[in-house]
């Protein structure tokens, strides 16, 4: 085989190799997601303006989604990675309701880091916290979500 024959033969290879990985992707299009819809409640009162995360625990698939309460502390859930609800499952669920010096909520859509931000977080950890909230929810399709909080804000 001739030096020229050789390398047209590699490069063949290496063709079809990259023809292949490049037409054959993972095949993952993420776990099946179904709407998540329900209210918050602070003292029996509908609690407007807050941020609501579902962080998927005790082995639910996918990687969790948040929403923001509107009137009647109604909200509804967007997957983190695009998409709308989530996988079916258990979730801890944290509760956000952060407020501007003026007491103000923070505007929807604000993406500075709450260290950078002046706004503070009006609610107990028991609620607030990502790590370490107390809130645990099963989430089903079909079934609203209610969170009831009781308590003070800070």
């Amino acid at each position: 085989m001739s030096l020229f024959q050789c390398r047209q033969s590699t490069l063949g290879v290496v063709l079809l190799v990259c023809g292949l990985c490049v037409g054959c992707g993972s095949g993952e299009e993420g776990p099946e997601l179904g709407s998540v819809t329900g209210i918050v409640m602070l003292n029996e009162e509908p609690l407007v303006n807050a941020d609501v995360f579902f962080l998927p625990i005790e082995g639910t698939p996918g990687v969790g989604g948040q929403g923001r309460t509107k009137e009647g502390g109604k909200f509804e859930i967007v997957y983190f990675r695009g998409g709308e609800g989530l996988p079916a499952g258990d979730y801890r669920v944290a509760v956000s309701y952060r407020l501007m010096p003026d007491g103000t909520p923070v505007p929807e859509g604000d993406d500075t880091p709450p260290i950078e931000s002046p706004a503070s977080e009006s609610l107990p950890a028991k609620y607030s916290s990502k790590d370490h909230s107390e809130i645990k929810v099963k989430v089903e399709p079909g079934q609203p979500v209610e969170l009831k909080l009781t308590g003070k804000k800070k």
